[in-house]
C-alpha cells in the first residue's frame, strides 16, 4: 500500500498551491510531542482524521485486492466454504468503511466533538479489518503446503507494513491493525510445535514490536508535521489579515501615501494618493515622478534618496489648466535587509482647507479690526474680547470693559421690554439687528445700529455672541434727506409720484371701509414749455414753485398735493360725500378754485406771466388700482386740452375707449410701416393759372381693412410714439426716388417736390445727414427738394435751427415756411433763417372776400415776404375769385381743390399731361 501520508497531509492543509513541506525529525531518544493548547490539539486530530479518510480509499482498494489473491491462492489448500466465507467478511467490512468513508465526506465535519466521533468509528473500522485479516491466519493457513503457508506469512506481513503507512496519522488505528492482523498468525505459528514455525513465530513477534517502535516514530513526525502546516497556515493567515489590516488603513487614511525606487519610479501608492494626482490608476502604475513640473518637490522627493528626511509645503498643480492644491509632504528614505537605500516613501496630505482656514483668519482678524465696533461675549453676556474700533467709540479701554457685560454701555432710554424682546430674538433665530441709544464713557448718548449674531457649535450649543455696532447719530439726518430725497420733489417739496401713489393707495382702502368717494385732480399747466424756450428754465422753475405754494394754500390741510414731474401736478381729496354727484359736484368746485388761484398772473423777478391749467378729475370709492385710476385723470386732462385747455373735465368710459382705439391705432401704424402699407399722393403748385411748377408729397395710409385711413387720424399719433422718424425717412427717400425718375422727362424734369417736415424729424440728431445721404443715393438735384417747416417748429431751438437750415441750404436744398401767420408769427426770426418760401395758410385763403381782416392779413404777408425777396404760395384755394385776389395782390402760386385735389402719381402725371403747355 505505497501512500504516502506527509504528502496527503501537504494537499490535505494547504491545497494544490501550498509547497512541499519536510518531515520535521526528532533524536529518538527526545521526549514525546506534547501539544498543551486545547484549540490546536482538537486542531490537530482533524487533520489527522482528514489523512486517515483520504488514505480509506487507497487502502480500501489495496486490502480487497489483497484479500481476492491470498483466496484464489489459497482455494485449493483450504476447503471452498472457508475461502468463500473469508472473502465475504472482507467484502462486508470493505463495503462498510466505503460507507463510513462517504458519510464522513457528505458531513464535512470541522474541528470541535464531531472529530472524536468519528474518529471513534474509523478506528471501530480498522479493528474490524484488522480482526477479519488476522482470522486469515487460523483460517487461510495451509496444514500440508510449505510454499502456501510462506505466501500466506508473506501477505500478512506485507499487509501489516501498508496498514502502518496507511493508519500511522492515528497511532491506536495503526497499533490496532498491526496486532489484529499480525498476532492471530504468530500464535499459529507458535503453537504448531514445529521448530521452524516456532523460529518463525518468534521473529514474527520481534517484527511485530519493531513495527511497535516505528509507529510510534512515523506518529510523531506526521503529527510534527502536521503542526507545521497548521502553524504555517495560522501565519499565512495572520500576514494576510494583517496584510488586508494595512491595505484598508492604507486605501482609507486620509493622506496619501506612495512608495518609489531609486529611479523616481512609483511602485506603490493609495488610493488618497492618486486623488490627490487627480490621476486614474493606470496611469500612477510606473509613473516616472521626473515628469513633475515642480522642481522643489522633485528635489524633496531626491534628497530623501540622499538618506534625509525632508518636509515641504507649496502648491502643486495636477496640469497646467488644472487649479492647484496646497500640500504637505513628509519624504523619508526606505532601505533594504542590508540597509542600503532602496528607494523612498512620501507622505502626502491636501491642506487646501487648511490654508483655507488660515486665509480666513487673518481676515477674520483683519474684518474684527475694522471700523465698526466688535464685542465678543460669553453665552451669559460676559465681555470676553473687543477691537480697537470699540475703544475709539466708546471712550472704555479693552482692561475697563473686559469681564464687564454689555450692561455698562446701558443709557437708560429702553425699557426691559426692548431688552427681553432682544434676547427672545437671539434664542430663537440667533439673530437681533436694530437701533439702540448707548452711553459713552464720557456721558455722551449716541444712536448706533447694532447687530447680534450668536456662534452656535455642531451640537447646537451657543458658545458665544459677536455684537457689531456703529455710530449713527449723524447718518440719522441723511436718512431723513435720503427720505426727503426718494418721497419729495427737491424743487417744489411737494410729494412726488412714488409717495402719491403710496398715499393713493392708502385712500383706496380707506374709502372702501368708510364708503366716501375720493377725487383725483390731475393738472398740467397750459404753454408752460413756451416759458422754458423765451425766458429760461430758472423762469420755468419759480413759476413750478409758485404754482405748488397756490395749489396747497388752496385746498384743505388734509388733502394732498405732489408734483409728478414736469409742469403735472397731482391733487388727491379724501373725505367727499358718499352720494356720487354731489361729491362730483364737490370736486369740480375744487377745481375751479384752483384755475381761479393758478389764473392770477405770476411775478418772475419783473417779467409778470399768465398761465392757465388743464384738469382731468377722477372720482374713485372702491379698492381699483391706483396706476389705473392716474391714467384715467391724465385721459380726463387731455380732453380738457382739448376742450381749449384752463377747463375741467371728468373722465368717462368714452375716454377710455379712445385710448384703447389709439393704442390699437399704434399696432396697426408699426405693422404699416413694416409691410410698407403708406402711400404718396401729390398735390400740385400752379403758377399763373395753368403752369404747373411743382407738389406737395402728402402721405395717406392705406389700411387692409380701413381703407384710406386720413392723416388727420395718425399724424399726431406717429409724433407722439417716434414712428414718425423711421415714416419721414420713408416719405423723404420716396420722394428722392420720384425727383430721380422725372429727370430724364423733358416734361417733369423741372419740378419741385415739398415735403413736410416733422419737429421730432428735424431735431433728430443726424437729421441733415439724412438729407444728404437720401440726395446721394438718388442722385438727384437739391434745388428740386423743398422741405416744409412750421413756425412752431422753426422757434422750438432757434440756435440749432438755424445751424440745420444752413447746413441744408448749402447743399442746395429750399426751405418753405408752412401754415405761415397761425403761430408765434414773428417777423424777427425771417430775417435769421434762409427760407426761399412763405406759405400761406388755408384759413387765412378760404376766408377772402368772407373776413376782410383775413383779406388784410393775406395782403400784409404777400407785401412782406415781396420785401424780404421770399416766394410767395398759398394754400387751400377752391374758387376762382380766391385765385383773382392772390394774383391781384403779387401771390401767383397756389394750391387747392380749384386744381387738382392730393392723387396717387398716376393720376397727377395723367392730369399734368393734359394741361395745355405754355
Amino acid at each position: 500500500m505505497p501512500v504516502n501520508p506527509v504528502s496527503v497531509q501537504s494537499k490535505t492543509l494547504t491545497g494544490s498551491r501550498s509547497k512541499p513541506t519536510s518531515v520535521v525529525s526528532q533524536h529518538p531518544a527526545a521526549k514525546p510531542y506534547v501539544i498543551s493548547n486545547p484549540n490546536k490539539q482538537a486542531a490537530i486530530q482533524a487533520a489527522q482524521l482528514r489523512q486517515l479518510f483520504a488514505a480509506s480509499n487507497t487502502s480500501l482498494i489495496s486490502s480487497t485486492l489483497l484479500a481476492v489473491i491470498l483466496a484464489y491462492m489459497q482455494r485449493d489448500m483450504i476447503a471452498a466454504s472457508v475461502v468463500l466465507t473469508w472473502l465475504i467478511l472482507i467484502m462486508l467490512v470493505a463495503v462498510s468503511r466505503t460507507l463510513l468513508v462517504k458519510a464522513y465526506r457528505t458531513a464535512a465535519p470541522g474541528v470541535g466533538a464531531s472529530t472524536r466521533f468519528w474518529l471513534k468509528r474509523f478506528r471501530i473500522g480498522v479493528l474490524a479489518v484488522g480482526l477479519v485479516w488476522g482470522a486469515a491466519g487460523f483460517l487461510m493457513f495451509p496444514a500440508n503446503s510449505a510454499q502456501h503457508q510462506l505466501f500466506l506469512v508473506f501477505m500478512l506481513a506485507g499487509l501489516s507494513a501498508g496498514g502502518v503507512v496507511a493508519f500511522s496519522a492515528d497511532l491506536p488505528s495503526a497499533v490496532l491493525f498491526s496486532v489484529t492482523s499480525l498476532l492471530p498468525l504468530i500464535i499459529r505459528l507458535f503453537v504448531s510445535g514445529n521448530g521452524l514455525f516456532v523460529a518463525m513465530s518468534m521473529a514474527g513477534f520481534l517484527y511485530l514490536c519493531f513495527m511497535m517502535v516505528s509507529l510510534r516514530r512515523i506518529n510523531r513526525s506526521i503529527t510534527e508535521n502536521i503542526v507545521l502546516h497548521l502553524d504555517a497556515a495560522e501565519r499565512e493567515e495572520t500576514m494576510r489579515t494583517s496584510e488586508q489590516r494595512y491595505r484598508l488603513l492604507l486605501k482609507h487614511s486620509p493622506i496619501g501615501i506612495f512608495h518609489y525606487d531609486i529611479d523616481l519610479v512609483v511602485t506603490y501608492y493609495n488610493e488618497p494618493f492618486a486623488d490627490i494626482l487627480q490621476n486614474s490608476v493606470e496611469a500612477i502604475v510606473g509613473l516616472d515622478i521626473k515628469g513633475f513640473k515642480d522642481p522643489a518637490i522633485l528635489a524633496a522627493l531626491q534628497r530623501a534618496l540622499q538618506g534625509e528626511k525632508v518636509v515641504y509645503e507649496g502648491e502643486y498643480k495636477p496640469s497646467p489648466n488644472a487649479a492647484g492644491i496646497w500640500i504637505d509632504m513628509t519624504c523619508a528614505p526606505s532601505r533594504d535587509g542590508v540597509g542600503k537605500i532602496a528607494g523612498g516613501i512620501a507622505i502626502i496630505r491636501d491642506i487646501s482647507e487648511r490654508k483655507q482656514a488660515e486665509e480666513m483668519l487673518r481676515v477674520s482678524a483683519i474684518a474684527f479690526e475694522s471700523q465698526s465696533a466688535m464685542i465678543v461675549t460669553s453665552p451669559d453676556a460676559v465681555i470676553l474680547r473687543v477691537n480697537r474700533a470699540f475703544t475709539a467709540l466708546t471712550g472704555y479701554n479693552a482692561d475697563e470693559v473686559l469681564g464687564q457685560t454689555p450692561h455698562m454701555l446701558n443709557s437708560g432710554r429702553h425699557d426691559k421690554g426692548f431688552f427681553n424682546a432682544m434676547w427672545t430674538s437671539l434664542q430663537e433665530t440667533g439673530h437681533w439687528q436694530g437701533e439702540i441709544w448707548n452711553r459713552r464713557k464720557n456721558g455722551l448718548i449716541v444712536a448706533e445700529w447694532l447687530t447680534i449674531a450668536a456662534v452656535v457649535a455642531p451640537d447646537g450649543r451657543i458658545t458665544h455672541y459677536v455684537g457689531t455696532f456703529s455710530d449713527i447719530t449723524e447718518n440719522k439726518d441723511a436718512v431723513a434727506e435720503i427720505h426727503r430725497l426718494a418721497y419729495y420733489d427737491p424743487l417744489t417739496h411737494l410729494p412726488n409720484r412714488r409717495l402719491l401713489q403710496d398715499r393713493l393707495a392708502q385712500e383706496l382702502v380707506a374709502g372702501a371701509r368708510n364708503g366716501l368717494y375720493g377725487a383725483i385732480l390731475f393738472l398740467d399747466l397750459d404753454n408752460f414749455k413756451t416759458l422754458n424756450d423765451t425766458r429760461g428754465h430758472d423762469a420755468g422753475d419759480r413759476l413750478l414753485v409758485e404754482v405748488a405754494r397756490r395749489l396747497r394754500a388752496t385746498v384743505r390741510e388734509c388733502d394732498i398735493v405732489g408734483r409728478l414731474g414736469g409742469d403735472e401736478f397731482l391733487v388727491l381729496l379724501a373725505d367727499l360725500s358718499a352720494d356720487a354727484e354731489l361729491a362730483a359736484m364737490q370736486t369740480k368746485q375744487v377745481g375751479e378754485k384752483l384755475l381761479e388761484a393758478l389764473a392770477h398772473p405770476y411775478d418772475l423777478s419783473g417779467y409778470e406771466f399768465h398761465c392757465s391749467a388743464s384738469i382731468g378729475i377722477r372720482l374713485y370709492r372702491d379698492q381699483e388700482l391706483a396706476e389705473e385710476l392716474l391714467r384715467h385723470a391724465d385721459l380726463a386732462m387731455y380732453q380738457a386740452k382739448v376742450a381749449g385747455r384752463n377747463t375741467v373735465r371728468f373722465f368717462d368710459p368714452s375716454m377710455q375707449a379712445m385710448a384703447t382705439a389709439r393704442a390699437e391705432l399704434e399696432k396697426d401704424l408699426r405693422l404699416a410701416l413694416a409691410h410698407n402699407q403708406f402711400k404718396l399722393y401729390f398735390q400740385p403748385q400752379m403758377y399763373r393759372n395753368h403752369q404747373v411748377v411743382g407738389a406737395e408729397v402728402l402721405l395717406r395710409w392705406q389700411h387692409p381693412e380701413r381703407g384710406l385711413v386720413s392723416p388727420l387720424e395718425f399724424i399726431a399719433l406717429a409724433e407722439k410714439t417716434s414712428l414718425i422718424l423711421p415714416i419721414g425717412q420713408c416719405v423723404l427717400e420716396a420722394a428722392c426716388a420720384q425727383l430721380k425718375r422725372w429727370e430724364g422727362s423733358e416734361n417733369w424734369r423741372q419740378f419741385r417736390l415739398a415735403i413736410n417736415v416733422s419737429a421730432r424729424q428735424f431735431r433728430a440728431a443726424d437729421f441733415v445727414e439724412q438729407v444728404r445721404r437720401a440726395l446721394d443715393n438718388n442722385g438727384v438735384n437739391p434745388d428740386l427738394l423743398e422741405l416744409e417747416l412750421t413756425e412752431s417748429l422753426v422757434l422750438e431751438n432757434i440756435n440749432d435751427t438755424i445751424l440745420k437750415m444752413q447746413a441744408l441750404r448749402d447743399m442746395g436744398v429750399r426751405f418753405s415756411l408752412d401754415d405761415f401767420g397761425t403761430g408765434y408769427s414773428s417777423f424777427s426770426y425771417l430775417t435769421q433763417l434762409p427760407f426761399d418760401q412763405l406759405k400761406i395758410d388755408r384759413s387765412f385763403v378760404h376766408n377772402i372776400g368772407v373776413k376782410t381782416s383775413d383779406a388784410v392779413i393775406v395782403q400784409t404777408i404777400i407785401g412782406m415776404a415781396h420785401n424780404l425777396g421770399i416766394e410767395v404760395i398759398a394754400e387751400g384755394g377752391e374758387t376762382d375769385a380766391q385765385r383773382l385776389f392772390l394774383e391781384q395782390h403779387g401771390c401767383h402760386a397756389c394750391q387747392g381743390f380749384l386744381f387738382s385735389k392730393p392723387v396717387p402719381i398716376e393720376e397727377f402725371m395723367a392730369w399734368s399731361r393734359r394741361l395745355p403747355k405754355c
